[in-house]
């Protein structure tokens, strides 16, 4: 097999394992949601992630508006307003983590529900009870954006950890290296409220 021939197939190998992982961490098991509008959220995010730009437009906002989801976003905006949050910075997050899916669940890391709570980190809260998921999300969101002072820092603690993201703005010659998908994580979020006409910092 010649050099292009492998790059190429690895890459693909990349590309479908990404979208698989991503897929993975909002397809519940035996718990609803659309298949196809899975994998092509997984998509989208690869896609802006390589590129830069979306490949199939910015859905956040059409899911949020769709009417099944109408008490989920109503309960992220009064927790948004109660705990001082930008408005739709949850409603973002929340589409990110779980594509609004309340049973959305990553085998991985355990992370569970609408807000991807991880049990074993958050023990005494319901993830998948939506209201309590999200009071909670938004709440520690507040408490992240506190302990780091910035929205942007905030967003990578909820997404790698508040002790990684501490560790790695010590710096130093132990310091973790930011990971790709955390990068992505912040940038996507932030960029798309900012099309929105939300510039949040």
């Amino acid at each position: 097999m010649n050099g292009r021939r492998f790059l190429l197939f690895a890459g693909a190998g990349l590309a479908l394992a990404l979208v698989a992982r991503n897929a993975g961490a909002i397809a519940a098991p035996g718990g609803g949601g659309n298949p196809f509008d899975l994998i092509t959220g997984a998509v989208d995010d690869l896609g802006y992630s390589l590129t830069g730009y979306r490949i199939m437009g910015t859905r956040w906002r059409d899911a949020a508006a769709q009417p099944e989801n109408s008490f989920l976003i109503a309960a992220m905006h009064e927790a948004e307003a109660r705990y001082g949050i930008p408005a739709d910075l949850v409603v973002r997050l929340a589409w990110q983590e779980s594509r609004f899916k309340v049973a959305a669940y990553n085998a991985g890391s355990g992370a569970t529900g609408i807000m991807q709570i991880v049990p074993r980190w958050h023990p005494g809260v319901d993830p998948l009870d939506p209201p309590t998921a999200i009071d909670y999300g938004a709440r520690y969101l507040a408490q992240l954006k506190r302990q780091f002072g910035s929205w942007e820092l905030a967003l990578k603690a909820y997404n790698w950890g508040p002790g990684n993201v501490a560790a790695w703005l010590r710096g130093g010659d132990d310091a973790p290296t930011e990971p790709l998908e955390t990068q992505n994580y912040s940038a996507q979020i932030l960029a798309d409220l900012a099309e929105a006409g939300r510039v949040i910092a």
